[in-house]
């Protein structure tokens, strides 16, 4: 599977709040890092972020607006957006790099500005 592909499938397992298909795209010690908060390490870590997040979180959405692939690594130009407590959508730009081994992500990082 190609890195684009990769994190197609991962952004559409997101879209769909299916944290076991979302985790199944890390490898077992992958960490993950949101921009802003703590890193999360091991795909356990992870599922329970992704599965409290779909759970408790409020409406979301991402969109990826580009992806720069370079061998096992990339930079994903990306849109997150929350639904406040007014219904008015806040919305913010971010970029993550990603380092995929054998197929799996080993390392996601995410930084907006």
């Amino acid at each position: 599977m190609t890195m684009r592909a990769l994190i197609d499938e991962l952004v559409a397992a997101w879209k769909t709040n299916d944290a076991y298909r979302a985790c199944a795209f890390f490898a077992p010690e992958a960490i993950y890092h949101e921009s802003g908060r703590s890193q999360l390490e091991g795909r356990d870590a992870i599922l329970e972020h992704f599965r409290r997040f779909f759970r408790d979180g409020p409406p979301w959405r991402f969109e990826v607006d580009s992806v720069v692939e370079e061998g096992d690594c990339a930079a994903v130009a990306y849109r997150f957006a929350v639904k406040g407590s007014s219904g008015e959508w806040q919305e913010r730009e971010g970029c993550a790099l990603v380092r995929c081994e054998g197929g799996l992500i080993v390392h996601w990082r995410e930084y907006h500005g």
